[in-house]
């Protein structure tokens, strides 16, 4: 049990480390670590919303929409009205926004290449794929829990 909690906690160690950076590294570019991911999920896509940006970067509702509100306001996103759906609205780069882009694409590669630094092309598979399945496995243990916890609803009243 000792090496599970050691784990745990050298990961969380480590995504706040890598926030950190990112946020240093962006805050020349007045954005935050969130509003980069923003920029870069919108960036050359149509049809997008803040629903779908909650789902890529597995934030709530509210955070996402607070994301793109403070975007639009910075004139870096622009939203419209769905063709398809008035319910909907579509979030795009304004050109303000693909400018931003371009500069942090060329600037902030530097946490990612900090973070795999002496680490090699196979082991840097490897990583990925064991990040992406512990990511995973904690998804599907809160999706039981939550069937668990809506199954036990009114048990006991």
């Amino acid at each position: 049990m000792e090496v599970e909690y050691v784990l745990a906690r050298k990961i969380l160690q480590l995504a706040n480390q890598i926030i950190r950076n990112r946020n240093e590294d962006l805050k020349g570019l007045g954005l935050t670590a969130e509003q980069a991911d923003a920029l870069r999920f919108f960036q050359g896509s149509s049809n997008r919303s803040a629903v779908d940006l909650k789902e890529h970067l597995g934030i709530s509702h509210q955070a996402a929409r607070a994301i793109v509100e403070r975007m639009v306001a910075r004139d870096l996103l622009m939203t419209k009205i769905s063709q398809t759906d008035a319910r909907y609205k579509e979030v795009s780069l304004t050109e303000k926004g693909m400018e931003l882009f371009e500069i942090m694409q060329s600037n902030c590669a530097h946490t990612g290449n900090q973070l795999l630094s002496n680490i090699g092309d196979r082991d840097r598979e490897r990583f990925l794929f064991l990040v992406t399945q512990a990511i995973d496995n904690l998804k599907k243990a809160n999706e039981s829990s939550r069937g668990v916890a809506n199954d036990m609803k009114g048990v006991g009243e």
